[in-house]
């Protein structure tokens, strides 16, 4: 009993602050991505830098401790809010964006960190180039970062399964059949294979008068564009 109150407490607390966490979180991402961007627009363009030298700036700018952590505490964020509780419809779009995004950005890093590790293999220049114990320092920092990376994005990949299915309004049920009775009073029967020859009085389905559809809606003061044939529902106009 103490653990379900507390469990209902928590639930009550991840309630109140999963919607302002897990916005926050998309502010956080949506920071690394900007400095991304960032780094590589800034790697690309660098002036004077030989090719080999771009791709190592690569590394540098993109594959920062601080973009892996950060990643990984918007993931956590959304672990926190969601594991230990029920699935939660109730801000499922924000978290689904964070978490997607996620795998984006750990992606982009894991692509970067090796492309930057060719460029570090590559670059040779006289004088400039980088020596051999730097490359390699440089390459075990960009693969553990891609590392981290790479994990923090399958763990948002499988946290997909956290959240709730995306609701989809359910098509509109077909018009019953209009029963009919024969004069002898037995049971109803089929709908008339001829149209009637005056329009209901009460509003509802009826036999086409129009002989183009199996039913047409009446509203009570004249037939409608609303048409059936069998379960599916369609327009035509009634004239």
């Amino acid at each position: 009993m103490a653990d379900e109150a507390a469990q209902g407490a928590g639930g009550r607390v991840a309630t109140t602050w999963r919607m302002p966490l897990e916005t926050t979180a998309l502010i956080l991402l949506g920071a690394i991505g900007f400095s991304i961007v960032g780094g590589i627009v800034n790697a690309v363009f660098t002036p004077g830098a030989s090719a080999w030298r771009k791709l190592t700036f690569l590394g540098f700018n993109v594959v920062s401790i601080w973009h892996v952590a950060v990643l990984a505490v918007v993931v956590a964020l959304v672990l926190a809010l969601r594991i230990p509780f029920d699935p939660d419809a109730r801000g499922a779009s924000t978290a689904r964006i964070v978490l997607l995004g996620s795998v984006v950005v750990g992606g982009v890093i894991i692509l970067c960190a090796l492309i930057a590790c060719i460029g570090a293999l590559g670059d040779n220049e006289a004088f400039v180039g980088l020596a051999w114990p730097e490359k390699i320092g440089d390459i075990m920092q960009w693969l553990g970062g891609a590392a981290v990376a790479g994990a923090v994005a399958l763990l948002a990949l499988r946290a997909q399964t956290l959240l709730p299915a995306p609701v989809r309004p359910a098509p509109a049920p077909a018009p019953a059949a209009p029963a009919t009775t024969t004069t002898t009073g037995t049971a109803p029967s089929a709908a008339p294979s001829a149209p009637p020859t005056a329009p209901p009085v009460a509003p509802g389905w009826a036999a086409d008068p129009y002989g183009r559809h199996q039913w047409r809606y009446w509203d009570g003061s004249r037939w409608t564009d609303q048409v059936a044939d069998g379960s599916t529902q369609s327009t035509d106009p009634a004239r």
